[in-house]
């Protein structure tokens, strides 16, 4: 659905409001021992988009956490900060180990306020840095559990709207459902920022489902808030009147307002110039315009790239993809279709090892946690047992050398802790700085004649978009008929493009969609179900292929994804 990808930024922005129930800071001058005012400021900075000074005040409040040893707040809040701040980043593990880190010490001291925070952070990682949507609704999911467990409506209500988006994300228009709910306690507690972006959503749902006199009411209304009360930017709002007046027909008014859009980018965040692209390429083409619609398109494509967030990357490629078939370039429409294969591949891999790393830095973070959990059991009791020897020695001492060698003693302990503490996150540093970054493989370049180009363009479309795939009894004689050739010189030029089989490639295809099936969790089908509707007849054929496409049987790639 072209319009889903404005959900992007709104997500972004939800995340933000997410974390700010503390939005009445006053004064920016916080003091530098504060932590109640250093916390509130960060989560002030954050909302307001300024992640550097937010960076700023959560690094001083985990610094006075950890030189106060204040595990439960100080240390918590810090870690939280700072996770929230890098969750859009995929260039290192650092918002990730924050979070985590966050995590166990929010469950330690059992503070369900600050893990609703995380989880929803968790969600923005796994949306923002990886386009990893399914593994994101989990984490909203989870999240909404604990608002529910606090019975923060204000929170239950954002993260509603964060799984409305997702749902829209993925095409699945079930998610109204959890955009009107949040606008509806929105309605009931009289909380501006969540009926803004609520009613945002909706208005998305309608304009995607063609209903377009709600639509129009709902973008009034937001029109409506954004003048009175600031919400959004000028790019969001011409962005959503240029996508009605595209529906309704009146192209000139669409593009005046792409137009307004395009004006007001100085103040647009980095998605919503990309979607107002995307979504103005789209006009193009149907506008008869390929060839502009292509160069706003590789524009776009650039444009990404240098934004880092690589959640847009792969509708760009299919609209390419498109536009070129349009324009009568096969060979390029088989390169961005390619390619756009090549990266759906490479989200799959990258979900797998991001699986382990991710394993293995909670491993990490817990077993610090518990030995540090120790030490400080040992320090207690050492400390216990000074007291006593202490309570001993008062009849042999004077007062003066009791009181001296107290003083020492605690001076000691307090600094034992303090060195302790330090020398844990020396050795945490240390730990993030072997990490390799994420693999990203290129995909090769294929020289292919015209011909082979144009028969391997319409072969792959009608994979890719009528799913021939799921039919049990196609074969390459039908395929063949299908495209108009010959299964001899059909399967030649699978070979010579692909170097596989025709039954190869279709099983790849099949393979695909059925970790499509099984990544969403929420639905749960039945293996058998799932190898059925993807085109396997028989469900140890299904196995096999999965086996030696994953390296793991459906079964455990189920099993790894719910323990994630």
């Amino acid at each position: 659905m072209p319009i889903r990808f404005i959900l992007i930024f709104l997500l972004w922005i939800l995340s933000l409001s997410a974390v700010a129930d503390t939005l009445s800071v006053r004064d920016t001058e916080v003091l530098p021992a504060d932590k109640e005012r250093l916390r509130e400021a960060a989560f002030h900075y954050l909302y307001h988009g300024n992640t550097a000074l937010a960076r700023k005040y959560g690094q001083r409040l985990l610094e006075l956490g950890e030189f106060q040893n204040d595990r439960a707040y100080g240390q918590l809040y810090g870690h939280l900060i700072l996770g929230l701040v890098n969750t859009e980043s995929r260039l290192s593990t650092e918002g990730y180990t924050h979070l985590e880190t966050a995590r166990a010490l929010a469950t330690q001291y059992h503070n369900h306020e600050a893990l609703m925070l995380i989880l929803n952070g968790f969600g923005n990682y796994a949306m923002f840095a990886y386009d990893d949507i399914y593994t994101a609704i989990s984490y909203y999911f989870q999240a909404l559990d604990e608002a529910k467990y606090t019975g923060n409506r204000r929170q239950y209500a954002m993260i509603l709207s964060n799984i409305s988006g997702a749902y829209f994300m993925r095409n699945d228009f079930s998610g109204l459902v959890y955009a009107e709910e949040a606008v509806d306690i929105a309605h009931k507690i009289k909380e501006p920022i969540p009926l803004f972006y609520g009613t945002m959503n909706t208005a998305l749902y309608y304009l995607a489902s063609d209903s377009l006199r709600p639509a129009r009411m709902a973008i009034e209304a937001v029109c409506q808030m954004h003048t009175t009360q600031g919400f959004g930017t000028k790019s969001d709002i011409c962005l959503l009147q240029a996508m009605l007046y595209a529906k309704y027909g009146e192209t000139d008014k669409a593009y005046g307002f792409y137009s307004q859009a395009m004006e007001n980018f100085p103040t647009a965040s980095a998605s919503t110039i990309t979607i107002v692209y995307l979504e103005y390429a789209r006009l193009l083409r149907a506008d008869n315009r390929v060839k502009n619609a292509i160069k706003v398109l590789e524009y776009a494509l650039g444009h990404v790239d240098d934004s880092g967030m690589p959640i847009h990357k792969r509708r760009l490629l299919k609209e390419l993809a498109l536009c070129y078939r349009e324009a009568g370039q096969t060979g390029k429409a088989l390169e961005y279709t390619l390619e756009y294969m090549g990266y759906q591949d490479r989200l799959f891999d990258e979900v797998r090892e991001r699986a382990t790393q991710e394993a293995r830095i909670k491993h990490d973070i817990y077993s610090r946690e518990q030995q540090i959990s120790e030490q400080q059991l040992v320090i207690l009791n050492n400390r216990y047992r000074t007291v006593v020897l202490t309570c001993i020695l008062a009849a042999v001492f004077v007062a003066l050398g009791l009181i001296c060698f107290f003083y020492r003693k605690k001076i000691q302990l307090y600094n034992a802790i303090v060195s302790q503490n330090r020398e844990c996150l020396h050795r945490e540093k240390m730990l993030l700085a072997q990490m390799d970054k994420m693999r990203q493989d290129g995909q090769a370049s294929v020289a292919l004649t015209n011909k082979l180009n144009d028969l391997m363009s319409r072969f792959t479309t009608l994979m890719i978009e009528e799913q021939l795939f799921t039919d049990p009894s196609l074969t390459v004689g039908s395929m063949a008929d299908r495209l108009g050739t010959n299964r001899t010189y059909l399967s030649k030029a699978i070979n010579e493009t692909t170097g596989k089989s025709f039954t190869q490639l279709v099983n790849e295809y099949r393979i695909r969609q059925a970790i499509v099936e099984i990544s969403d969790l929420a639905a749960n089908k039945p293996l058998k179900q799932i190898a059925a509707e993807v085109g396997f007849s028989s469900l140890s054929t299904f196995y096999t292929c999965f086996q030696s496409g994953t390296g793991m049987t459906p079964a455990c790639y189920r099993s790894q994804l719910k323990g994630m």
